[in-house]
C-alpha cells in the first residue's frame, strides 16, 4: 500500500514540475503596455474552459475579477498570493487558441513594477509553484472532460440496454399470449374434432336412411 500511495504521488508530482518548467517568459504586449510575461500551453483544453478555471482558480486570492471584452484579458485586481508578495499584486491573464492547446499569458503586476525572473528572482519558485498548481486544475478538468465524455457514452448503452430490458418483457408478455392463445386453440381444435365426427355420424346414418329410401322406391317401381 505504501509503493502504491509512492507511486501516485510521483504521477501527479511530475506533471506538476513540469508544467512550473513550460513557464516561458517573454516580453508581451498587452492593455498596459509591453511587459513581461509568463506564457504555457494548456494540451486539450478550450480557451473557454481554460479562461473559466482561471476565473475560478482566482476565487482563493479574493481579487476583484473580471473580463475586459476590449483587451481579451482577464484582470484580477487586489489579488492576495502571500508566497508570491505580501503586498497584493494586479494579474492579468490572456487565453489564444492554438491548434489543440491554448496559450496562457500572465502578467502580474507588483505594485510599480511586474514580475520578471531579471528584476524578482526570489519570487519565481513561488509564482512558478502558484502557476503550476493552476496546471494541476488544468489536468483535473481535462480527466473530468474525459470522465463526463465516458459517463455519456455509458448512458447511452444504458439507455440501449433498458431498452433492451423492455423489449425482452415484452417479448415474453407476447409469448406468455401466443402460448395461452395455443392452449386455447387446441381446446377448440379438440372440440371442433369431436364436432366432425358426431357431424359425421349423422351424416353417415342420414346417407342410409337416403339408401333405404331410394332402395324402397326402386322395389315400388
Amino acid at each position: 500500500m505504501k509503493l502504491f500511495n509512492l507511486t501516485t504521488w510521483l504521477i501527479f508530482l511530475i506533471p506538476f514540475s513540469i508544467q512550473a518548467q513550460n513557464l516561458q517568459e517573454n516580453e508581451r504586449t498587452m492593455s498596459q503596455g509591453s511587459k513581461a510575461g509568463f506564457s504555457m500551453n494548456i494540451d486539450e483544453l478550450t480557451t473557454k474552459d481554460a479562461e473559466k478555471l482561471w476565473i475560478d482558480f482566482l476565487k482563493n486570492t479574493n481579487a476583484k475579477t473580471k473580463k475586459d471584452r476590449k483587451t481579451n484579458e482577464v484582470f484580477a485586481d487586489d489579488a492576495s498570493v502571500p508566497a508570491i508578495s505580501s503586498n497584493l499584486m494586479d494579474v492579468y491573464a490572456t487565453f489564444t487558441e492554438r491548434g489543440k492547446q491554448t496559450e496562457m499569458v500572465v502578467w502580474v503586476d507588483l505594485g510599480g513594477a511586474f514580475l520578471s525572473r531579471r528584476q524578482h528572482p526570489e519570487k519565481i519558485d513561488a509564482f512558478q509553484q502558484w502557476m503550476a498548481e493552476f496546471g494541476r486544475v488544468t489536468r483535473v478538468r481535462k480527466v473530468e472532460i474525459e470522465q463526463e465524455a465516458e459517463e455519456l457514452v455509458f448512458k447511452d448503452q444504458k439507455k440501449e440496454f433498458d431498452k433492451l430490458i423492455k423489449e425482452e418483457d415484452r417479448l415474453k408478455k407476447d409469448i406468455v399470449e401466443a402460448e395461452q392463445k395455443i392452449n386455447q386453440a387446441r381446446k377448440e381444435l379438440e372440440v371442433n374434432q369431436a364436432n366432425q365426427n358426431n357431424r359425421r355420424q349423422e351424416m353417415e346414418r342420414q346417407q342410409m336412411k337416403i339408401q333405404e329410401i331410394e332402395a324402397k322406391k326402386k322395389r315400388i317401381e
